[in-house]
């Protein structure tokens, strides 16, 4: 998945872990893209299966599409953690130089990070 479709998946899981329907202009505002961006990307994220959309309404993620977002999640806390606790990075560092880095990691890599981490707590 592409880091923009990534970042998408993850603001409308943000939006919608806080109990708000979810809008494609709440969406538009929280990443600051203009609305055919919006448009575009949804259409891939509903093509893709993950999220559901009708006409005008609001947005719902699907099994899938909720699975995928904590995921990257996940693995963006891993990757910030490691850098804050191994290395002594701030957070802010941390945080920006895991979204450089957790769109660039295969799958396999991203796996193998998951268990190492999940094994030392």
């Amino acid at each position: 998945m592409k880091e923009t479709l990534e970042r998408y998946l993850q603001t409308i899981y943000g939006l919608s872990k806080h109990g708000q329907a979810v809008k494609s202009i709440d969406v538009g505002h929280a990443l600051g893209v203009n609305r055919p961006d919006v448009f575009r990307a949804l259409k891939t994220l509903k093509l893709c299966g993950y999220i559901e959309q009708k006409p005008y309404g609001k947005i719902v993620l699907t099994g899938k599409g909720k699975c995928k977002a904590e995921q990257i999640l996940k693995v963006h806390k891993i990757i910030s953690d490691f850098f804050v606790v191994t290395i002594g990075l701030t957070v802010t560092d941390a945080e920006a130089n895991a979204y450089k880095i957790e769109h660039i990691l295969s799958d396999t890599a991203i796996n193998k990070i998951i268990d190492l981490y999940t094994k030392k707590q």
